[in-house]
C-alpha cells in the first residue's frame, strides 16, 4: 500500500523575515549589531566578514508539559547581504527551543516561534531594514 502525500504538507517551526534597505551593508550590520541588546537579547556569535550574527534571549518564564524541561530559548540569525540594485538585503531568522535535562545532557528541541521572538525580528527589520 502506497500512501501520497503533498508537497509541501508540512510547515516550518521558524519565523523568516527578509527586508531592504537603500544603506551598505556595513551600515546595516552596524544597526543590527546596535538593536540586539537593545531587544534584551545577548549576542552569540559574529562573523564581520559576512556580516551574520546570532543572539539567544533565554525565556525563563515559560511552562512545557515535560518534567525534563529546563527553559525556553529564543534565538535570532541574522544575515545581511549586498543587493545587485545597491544597498543591503536583510534576512532574519526567528527560533524558539525547548531546553531539556536528558541523560546526554541538555538537550534543544525546535519549538513553534514564539510570539516575543517574532516581534524581536519584526522590529529588528523595522530599525535596521528601512
Amino acid at each position: 500500500m502506497a500512501v501520497l502525500l503533498p508537497v509541501g504538507c508540512g510547515g516550518t517551526l521558524y519565523l523568516a523575515a527578509n527586508g531592504r534597505s537603500p544603506r551598505p551593508p556595513v551600515e546595516v550590520f552596524d544597526c543590527v549589531k546596535s538593536q540586539i541588546p537593545v531587544l534584551g537579547y545577548t549576542q552569540t556569535s559574529i562573523d564581520v566578514e559576512d556580516h551574520r550574527i546570532s543572539a539567544r534571549k533565554f525565556d525563563r518564564e515559560a511552562r512545557f508539559a515535560d518534567s525534563r524541561f529546563q527553559r525556553m530559548i529564543e534565538r535570532l540569525t541574522v544575515e545581511v547581504g549586498s543587493s545587485a540594485e545597491g544597498g543591503a538585503i536583510l534576512r532574519i531568522g526567528a527560533h524558539t527551543f525547548a531546553e531539556l535535562a536528558t541523560q546526554r545532557g541538555p538537550t534543544e528541541i525546535e519549538q513553534n516561534a514564539s510570539p516575543a521572538v517574532r516581534a524581536a525580528a519584526h522590529a529588528l527589520l523595522e530599525a535596521c531594514g528601512s
